[in-house]
């Protein structure tokens, strides 16, 4: 089964696109909390009343539509997603990301003035 993504930020930084994004996540709350702190009931009840949202968050770092970066992280759960925003969560994610795409595009130009596409 293929997820779909909902959009939650898309904006540029250092010349490349960031988008963050987040889908369902299959894992189930109580295989990430630990019961003697936390109430898994309370908080799956929460979560299937809409009341917290449950998922995989992902950071993708693109340049002209292609994916040079990419971070995600499992098990968010938040009254709104969009606070992955602003609590360093998804910041932490683009470093990941950013730094990868950074050294995928400078590898890519080395191998490209190889090729020597000139004439081509």
């Amino acid at each position: 089964m293929t997820k779909g993504y909902d959009t939650i930020a898309e904006f540029e930084r250092d010349g490349f696109l960031i988008v963050v994004d987040k889908t369902w996540e299959d894992i189930h709350p109580g295989d990430c909390f630990d019961d003697t702190c936390y109430e898994i009931e309370a908080i799956c009840d929460k979560i299937d009343r809409g009341i917290y949202e449950w998922f995989l968050l992902r950071v993708r770092v693109m340049l002209d539509g292609h994916v040079l970066g990419q971070d995600h992280l499992g098990g968010c759960l938040y009254e709104n997603a969009k606070d992955v925003l602003t609590d360093g969560t998804a910041e932490d994610l683009i470093f990941m990301a950013l730094e990868e795409a950074k050294t995928v595009a400078l590898d890519l130009k080395h191998r490209l003035v190889e090729m020597n596409l000139e004439g081509f």
